[in-house]
């Protein structure tokens, strides 16, 4: 009886069972507005990393994103290139990051160029013989009161969470606000508490 012979089954190199597993980071198209060592020339669409964009690149206004479309594109600004593997949810996700990084980094623009924001307050008596110090206020100044006279006055509006400040501001002075909006940075402006005019007292 023949005997058969079979080869012996080939083994799976272990460095390409590893490679399966990495994952590639995506990356994303970009319009250089700057020369950049290493990356590309101002002008030249290039392909980097998201967070590279989103944490370096577009906050400096190195870079601008480009907005990649299947179809018709009605934006008469975007940059439309071709992207043969990118789906129309992909398309509009990114064509909406890009429209919130503008509206943002306007929306700082505006802070940046705002006067110092006066809030009156009623300054709380101080008892004889007590400490001399900041002069206290009845009550306090907290983030809502800030954003409604951002709102109110200036008719910026920003998330609760966008907005850095003591909680409760309680005496007379003048205090930082930072407002933090993704994809474009911070901007921080001034807030003072200061007596009220018609000298109220409590």
């Amino acid at each position: 009886m023949d005997r058969i012979i079979r080869p012996l089954a080939q083994t799976r190199s272990p460095v390409l069972i590893l490679t399966r597993g990495l994952k590639k980071k995506a990356k994303i198209p970009i319009t250089l507005l700057k020369d950049i060592p290493r990356v590309g020339q101002a002008g030249a669409v290039v392909h980097v990393h998201k967070a590279h964009m989103r944490h370096e690149l577009y906050p400096k206004r190195m870079a601008d994103y480009v907005i990649a479309r299947v179809g018709p594109l009605d934006r008469s600004k975007a940059v439309e290139v071709a992207a043969p593997d990118q789906t129309l949810e992909q398309a509009d996700r990114q064509e909406k990051v890009h429209s919130l990084a503008l509206r943002n980094q306007e929306t700082l623009s505006r802070i940046v160029k705002l006067e110092p924001i006066v809030f009156e307050r009623s300054v709380v008596v101080v008892e004889s013989g007590a400490e001399e110090g900041a002069q206290a206020i009845y009550g306090s100044l907290t983030k809502a009161d800030v954003l409604k006279e951002l709102a109110d006055a200036h008719g910026i509006v920003i998330d609760k969470e966008a907005l850095t400040m003591d909680e409760k501001i309680k005496s007379v002075g003048e205090y930082t606000c930072v407002v933090k909006l993704i994809y474009a940075g911070q901007a921080s402006f001034k807030a003072i508490v200061a007596p009220s005019k018609d000298g109220t007292t409590q």
